[in-house]
């Protein structure tokens, strides 16, 4: 392929990225509802103010090497955070960091080299790890690796077709949290590589509404086919459709906030 050929398909996606995220952006609920960045630029999220609290239970399910979001959930608001990932990578990363927490040395965030957790044993004591990763049904599935090794994040549905894989136990919401013994959900993360889709549609046909919802669509960076806007804003709508407003968008990350769960307090 010529530099020119290059360079036009580059601009092409470009243009083709602002025209998805407008489309996405016109489905944002409009509300007054102040939000702030909880945890790294890389791994944080915009989440509404005024809603979380000590006596909150949040799940973050995709962790890689980068749980600032969790992390700084218990630091500025004292919630209870259960992390949830599969890939070996991402729990050695945990294992470390609580290591390293009890010996008082600085862990790294995702191997940045000026950018450390502010963790300390109360705060671990509150975040409770878990190898284990969410699906529609309770089985064992296949993760795929990315397409470059030095990324860990790895996919159900194969987003970067490769060919290399581990298999891990998965489990519905619902199983997860019977078996924790939680009843109710102040926010739920999804970071799941393209498996959202499925992951979403088990919950929304059951009877589980997270407060907050933060969720990635990952085919935004790598779609499947040609159709992956179209399945993005079907998701979107049902997701509204089920009584949450859409209230932050930042990039392909969104934020939505359960409407029945909150009226008067927003």
């Amino acid at each position: 392929m010529t530099m020119l050929m290059k360079q036009a398909r580059a601009l092409y996606k470009r243009v083709e990225q602002r025209v998805a995220q407008g489309n996405l952006n016109r489905l944002r609920d409009t509300m007054s509802v102040p939000h702030r960045k909880i945890g790294t630029g890389y791994g944080g999220w915009f989440v509404p103010t005024g809603l979380l609290s000590s006596q909150s239970l949040c799940y973050g399910v995709g962790a890689g090497e980068d749980i600032s979001f969790e992390i700084e959930l218990i630091n500025q608001y004292g919630c209870e955070v259960h992390c949830f990932d599969p890939t070996p990578r991402a729990q050695r990363h945990v294992e470390q960091l609580r290591r390293n927490t009890v010996n008082g040395i600085p862990t790294s965030i995702n191997d940045a080299v000026n950018s450390y957790y502010k963790a300390d044993p109360a705060c671990l004591a509150r975040l409770h790890f878990h190898a284990l990763g969410l699906w529609s049904q309770d089985r064992t599935m296949r993760f795929y690796a990315p397409e470059n090794p030095a990324h860990v994040s790895h996919s159900i549905v194969n987003l970067q077709r490769t060919a290399d894989y581990f298999e891990a136990d998965c489990q519905k919401l619902e199983t997860v949290m019977r078996m924790l013994g939680h009843g109710e959900l102040s926010l739920l993360k999804l970071d799941v590589e393209g498996a959202e889709y499925e992951i979403l549609a088990s919950i929304l046909n059951g009877h589980i509404r997270p407060t907050v919802l933060c969720m990635e669509f990952d085919e935004g960076y790598h779609p499947l086919d040609d159709e992956y806007l179209p399945r993005i804003l079907n998701m979107v709508r049902q997701v509204k459709d089920c009584g949450y407003r859409l209230t932050y968008i930042d990039g392909w990350n969104t934020t939505f906030v359960y409407e029945s769960a909150v009226a008067g307090r927003l």
